[in-house]
């Protein structure tokens, strides 16, 4: 069976126009077209489909208010790449030291290559194997020569942390004993299943936000791990939407002030396309703004 035929410009544009959008100004949607993929633009009409085997959309629907749903979305996704960085680097600090105080206190101090110090001898394997690619990609960087000519390249705890991926960072604390999970989990005073929880979560947002991955309308998983009593305080919130994610975002930011900033720049965000969004579609309940001040925060975990 043959593939579909690749549209022009010209052609994705009557496409849009044969599934019901209004286009006032041909010009500005050829511009966008020329930007942005046809097929990543459809993504934003889910939500006004008749139904969902149909591509045709509800009537009404204009080219400019797609446009903006996707806009939302790419203005959200930068605007968290910036701050889930600041999480990656503050928990890769917190396990590779925390990790160290633990197995790494006797020479040669590279515990962390020994597989028996890990309770998923197979994952922290896989995770290690993973890393010596990873590594790859920095082998111009002076901090990896270094290492390989000192140390017959292997690398201390904190310098493997450095350049792991969120990803790796994430199956590398998975792989540890529970006890040693919950140790490094009770410097920052949350369990040790939040704590995994979080960190795959925050690897996965890290990924899509990376990866122009469509936010909007979207469920994820995995879903977030709130404690009891803050969801049976707050029923409306569902763990497997972007509001989860961001509330387990700002959760895991490392100060108060990185949370103020997020907060605010998050509203303004939502303030700007306010009349373009359907904030049920991301799982914003009516309270969001109360819920996203930093003392109810707190109460997540």
């Amino acid at each position: 069976m043959d593939l579909k035929k690749p549209y022009s410009i010209d052609e994705q544009l009557q496409k849009f126009q044969e599934h019901g959008v209004i286009v006032e100004d041909d010009t500005f949607a050829r511009n966008v077209l020329q930007r942005i993929s046809y097929y990543r633009l459809t993504g934003y009409t889910l939500q006004y489909r008749i139904n969902a085997n149909s591509s045709e959309l509800k009537p009404g629907i204009k080219f400019e208010d797609i446009y903006n749903i996707y806009q939302f979305d790419e203005e959200v996704r930068c605007l968290m790449r910036l701050y889930i960085e600041k999480a990656e680097f503050f928990y890769k600090n917190l396990i590779g030291n925390g990790f160290a105080d633990i197995k790494c206190v006797k020479p040669p101090y590279n515990q962390h290559y020994d597989v028996n110090n890990y309770f998923d001898k197979d994952g922290i394997a896989k995770t290690l194997q993973n890393f010596s690619k990873e590594k790859m990609y920095y082998r111009d960087s002076a901090i990896v020569k270094h290492h390989q000519k000192k140390y017959q390249d292997k690398m201390p705890i904190w310098v493997m942390m450095e350049l792991m991926t969120c990803s790796s960072v994430s199956m590398f604390y998975h792989a540890l004993y529970i006890s040693d999970k919950e140790k490094i989990a009770d410097k920052i005073g949350i369990s040790a299943a939040t704590l995994e929880n979080h960190l795959h979560a925050l690897s996965v947002l890290r990924n899509k936000c990376s990866h122009g991955v469509r936010l909007y309308n979207s469920v994820f998983n995995p879903p977030i791990r709130f404690n009891k009593s803050f969801l049976r305080a707050h029923p409306e919130v569902k763990n497997n939407t972007l509001f989860a994610y961001i509330l387990m975002l700002i959760k895991r930011l490392p100060t108060d002030e990185d949370r103020k900033q997020f907060r605010d720049k998050l509203n303004r965000i939502i303030k700007k396309y306010g009349n373009s969004i359907d904030m049920e579609l991301i799982g914003f309940p009516k309270n969001y703004r109360e819920m996203l001040y930093i003392r109810n925060i707190k109460s997540i975990d």
